[in-house]
């Protein structure tokens, strides 16, 4: 009975660990995650996934280190050394399958950086032995916390430290019969009796002779006791190599670069310590050399070891001809990335003169400090000769030149903290890792990835605050950000402000607006009300929802797998906090705080940075302007409207109608004094607020904003909004008319994709599955894991006439398929929603 048990515990933990992993992955839905459960019942899938998914203990996702910081930074690949990388998805694969067999043993990978790098992803420790010291120092560098990496030349015996301690070695030797039996021998070295090695091997067409080779191979494992447990076709696939591309090139073979080369996979289970015999050799001492900043891209490598030749440096054309050691070909002692080898005479010099180049000296200077040192009873003319000779046959400097004429990404930071004050704001830790493109810096990646984001383009098709179709001249919200950018960017620049980030902060302040504007935005309010969820629904908070969660672009990167755009906290801010209301109930900033999902995120719940507080102020311009601008196109102001407010009796404004001027012509020509009035005015004011800190961090805690309007102006703008935006704008029958039309066919298509959301887009269902079980869904199922729908708020729908549909539906609702919904409808465009709704309702 006790041994049942102990069989059951372990089967729940295995099922457990392998549904974890699969969340970690981005794997959630019950219909994918089954078939890939190695055959469990779907009682027990489901069961252990519920509990996963709404357990308090957060799943960790697969860190992205492997690929951003690790693969994609991997140095140049040495043709000696025969390295080929394994693709990401059999990295992957696996690392997947090494830990659902082996996740609670030690593993340790030799030779197979990518791979231990994916397993070390998944907060798993992992041993690295590899030979390239580069890629040791970058693994090191990466994986700080438990896993570790240590340069090993398999010719060499193992440190103490590491043997007989590994129950699962993966290898990938070079495929050599020689190679092979050190490799394994080195395995065996590593592992505990009964561990189990991964070995990739050729295919069996991968040359002549190959079979018997890999005959030969098992036979002398199993003469030393080990178990071959299977051999497998076609496991893993390598990335083809730049070296090999060189290779077929000179072939005269025309191949892209998808990977042809695959490997089978050998099982060793290990049984006893014998290893195979096999002849060490003294490797000599290799070093590698490259330009900062360009180790993936190209390096040099040479061999402690002078070849006598006719001149101080000769090239060998067949070495970049093949990559097998089977073709005879000139030795070689340096070489570089692109298989191009050389026979030098005096390793010493070229040491010398490598050293140099790898530290950023141009060829000039190399030279010069060569023969400055003096060092190697050679004359200035022959240094200047074999150095340029280098250069010719090489190529170094030429296509690894620096040039003042290219700012780095560290140089363009320094400019621009140069132009900034010390009022502008500092970049903080992205939610998914920082990793610098080398030519832009944090808040313009920012910029740059709103405006490629599909909310961003769909701001086009949203109603800024009359019917698009009344006029096609009218504001939509795409026009209003760019005005916002405007304004913003000019109060910015009177105090030293970061205009990245105002820029950035600006094109986003608005994503998270609904079709129709705000009477979209009112109605799904007051249904996120009604169904008791505290806070309701506004735009500053689904704004950032938006740009953390719902942005679907680089959910299946290679380069960057994550949800949302991955902002900084600092232009998250700024689409947050840009409320008109600072304190109060309703929409103030005060009130959203306290209950948005960001609080963790963003960190700080006070006044936005001074970036985000001309965003805000330049909304308020822009939409005061834009508003009354459309208003006045429309008939639905009058030039008496205007003139019974103070701010348009004021200096420079003049309202005098000329014979033959039309109100909309007298507004457009005085726009810009109205805008010089209200700039000057902000400038000033809040010239004299921050004049009175002692530092940029009282920003967050005074008691009122820095950066907006006088007492005067700001009494003048609050008229305007009383007397025209509310007692006009807002009453205009167009208006009127179409809030009204805009809430039906918001509310309604709400609840019917609640309740129906297979009519919901494919697409957008696919990309959204991937946030069910992460704390965007947690926030909404801490309040309420189910919903119930009264029958009041369907009437609109014939439920009770509907073939099949029982009414009980209504309840026991997954609160997830009402956010799919709530997360659709906002998504939509104002000519978008309103297809879907007379096609599905009308």
């Amino acid at each position: 009975m006790n041994i049942q048990l102990s069989h059951k515990e372990y089967w729940e933990k295995q099922l457990e660990s392998k549904i974890r992993r699969l969340l970690q992955r981005g794997i959630t839905s019950f219909e994918e995650v089954l078939p890939l459960c190695d055959g469990a019942q779907p009682k027990d899938v489901d069961r252990v996934l519920t509990r996963l998914k709404g357990s308090t203990v957060e799943i960790s996702p697969v860190s992205l280190d492997y690929k951003t910081k690790f693969f994609f930074k991997l140095p140049a690949a040495n043709p000696r050394l025969f390295q080929w990388w394994y693709t990401l998805e059999s990295q992957e694969s696996m690392a997947n399958r090494l830990l659902d067999i082996h996740g609670t043993h030690d593993i340790a990978c030799l030779g197979t950086p990518t791979l231990a790098a994916t397993i070390a992803s998944y907060s798993k420790n992992v041993t690295l032995l590899d030979i390239d010291e580069d890629i040791v120092s970058l693994f090191n560098f990466v994986f700080s916390n438990g896993s570790k990496a240590e340069v090993h030349d398999v010719n060499n015996e193992l440190s103490e430290p590491y043997e007989k301690k590994y129950d699962c070695i993966a290898i990938d030797p070079p495929w050599y019969p020689s190679e092979f039996k050190k490799f394994i021998s080195r395995a065996i070295e590593l592992s505990n009796d009964g561990a189990v090695i991964y070995c990739s091997i050729p295919q069996k067409l991968t040359r002549p002779g190959i079979e018997e080779d890999r005959a030969k191979l098992i036979s002398s494992l199993q003469d030393c006791g080990h178990r071959i447990l299977y051999i497998e076709p076609n496991v893993m696939k390598y990335i083809v190599p730049y070296f090999e591309e060189e290779v077929l090139k000179n072939s005269g073979i025309d191949i892209n670069n998808q990977p042809w080369r695959s490997s089978d996979l050998l099982v060793i289970k290990v049984n006893g310590s014998k290893k195979l015999p096999f002849e060490s050799k003294k490797e000599k001492e290799i070093k590698s050399f490259s330009r900062p900043n360009n180790s993936s891209v190209f390096r040099v490598f040479l061999e402690k070891n002078d070849i006598n030749s006719c001149f101080p440096i000769v090239i060998v054309d067949d070495f970049s001809g093949s990559i097998s050691q089977r073709d005879s070909i000139d030795k070689v002692n340096l070489w570089t990335s692109d298989k191009k080898g050389f026979q030098v005479d005096d390793t010493a010099f070229f040491n010398d003169v490598l050293q140099l180049w790898s530290t950023g000296y141009d060829i000039n200077e190399t030279i010069k400090i060569i023969s400055d040192r003096n060092n190697f009873e050679k004359t200035e003319k022959q240094i200047d000769q074999i150095i340029k000779k280098l250069e010719e046959l090489t190529g170094l400097w030429e296509k690894n030149s620096t040039s003042e004429v290219r700012r780095t990404s560290e140089e363009i930071k320094n400019k621009n903290d140069a132009l900034s004050s010390e009022w502008a704001a500092k970049s903080s830790d992205r939610e998914h890792g920082n990793k610098s493109d080398g030519f832009r810096i944090e808040f313009q990646r920012d910029r740059d990835r709103i405006i490629w984001s599909n909310g961003f383009r769909k701001l086009a098709d949203k109603t800024q605050l009359f019917p698009l179709e009344e006029d096609e001249h009218l504001r939509q919200r795409l026009a209003h950000s760019i005005e916002v950018m405007q304004l913003a960017s000019t109060i910015g620049a009177a105090f030293g402000l970061d205009k990245d980030l105002i820029e950035a902060g600006s094109l986003a302040h608005d994503i998270g607006h609904t079709p129709f504007g705000h009477a979209g935005e009112y109605a799904i309010d007051q249904m996120f009300k009604i169904l008791g969820f505290k806070g309701g629904f506004n735009h500053y908070e689904h704004g950032v929802d938006v740009v953390r969660f719902l942005e679907g672009s680089y959910q299946y990167s290679v380069v960057e797998s994550h949800n949302g755009l991955n902002l900084t906290p600092e232009v998250c801010d700024c689409i947050l906090k840009h409320t008109y209301c600072h304190k109060g109930e309703g929409p103030s900033q005060e009130n959203i705080w306290k209950y948005t999902k960001h609080q963790k995120y963003l960190k700080c719940g006070g006044h936005s940075h001074l970036e985000g507080q001309a965003v805000r102020a330049a909304d308020k311009i822009s939409y005061l302007l834009s508003d009354i601008e459309d208003g006045i196109k429309l008939g639905a102001i009058q030039l008496h409207d205007l003139l019974g407010c103070r701010l348009f009796h004021r200096s420079p404004i003049d309202f005098r109608m000329r014979s033959g001027d039309s109100l909309y012509s007298k507004f457009i020509e005085q726009r810009g004094s109205i805008i010089k009035l209200l700039m000057e005015d902000i400038i000033l004011e809040s010239t004299k607020r921050i004049s009175k800190l002692s530092s940029r961090n009282d920003v967050f805690k005074i008691d009122n904003y820095c950066i907006f309007h006088s007492g005067q102006i700001d009494n003048d703008m609050s008229e305007i909004w009383d007397k025209i935006q509310v007692a006009k704008l807002h009453l205009d029958p167009r208006v009127l008319s179409a809030n009204m039309k805009a809430s039906k066919m918001v509310s309604e298509l709400l609840l019917m994709f609640t309740l129906f959301p297979e009519h919901i887009n494919t697409q957008f269902k696919v990309e959204h599955e991937r946030l069910n079980s992460t704390e965007y869904m947690k926030h909404y199922r801490d309040q309420h894991k189910t919903i119930e729908i009264a029958p009041k708020l369907l009437r609109f729908l014939p439920l009770d006439m509907m073939i099949g549909f029982n009414l009980k539906k209504t309840k026991y609702i997954d609160v997830y398929n009402l956010i799919l919904a709530k997360d659709y409808v906002a998504s939509l465009t104002d000519k978008k929603l309103k297809k879907l709704y007379y096609e599905l309702l009308s």
